[in-house]
């Protein structure tokens, strides 16, 4: 399995921000240097096993969404679309949909 260093420190990256914590605050808290997490984060160093579990705890990330090739940003828009769509239906409409899911669930189609 072939692993892309660039996208994994992105996320990581991405993540840390979100959660408004410093490249100095996680260094010190996980015991590595601020330059390992800025190569880490621009995708220069391939990143240790242990550490890398160290800082997706940290994080609380799990470690199939770092790894997960998708595009977050366009997962986090279909969540977003799609909860749009169903707060426009009123709540009658939306346990209908709610038992739709489930049933296409349970007969494999989705």
């Amino acid at each position: 399995m072939n692993l892309d260093f660039s996208n994994i420190g992105k996320r990581l990256q991405e993540t840390r921000i979100q959660n408004q914590i410093s490249q100095k605050y996680m260094a010190e808290y996980l015991n590595i240097s601020i330059p390992y997490i800025r190569k880490l984060e621009n995708g220069k160093i391939n990143i240790e096993l242990e550490k890398f579990l160290k800082i997706c705890d940290f994080l609380n990330i799990s470690i199939q969404d770092v790894l997960n090739e998708k595009n977050q940003n366009t997962v986090k828009y279909m969540d977003k679309e799609l909860y749009e769509l169903i707060m426009k239906c009123n709540l009658e409409k939306q346990k209908l949909i709610c038992s739709m899911v489930k049933l296409l669930f349970k007969n494999q189609v989705i």
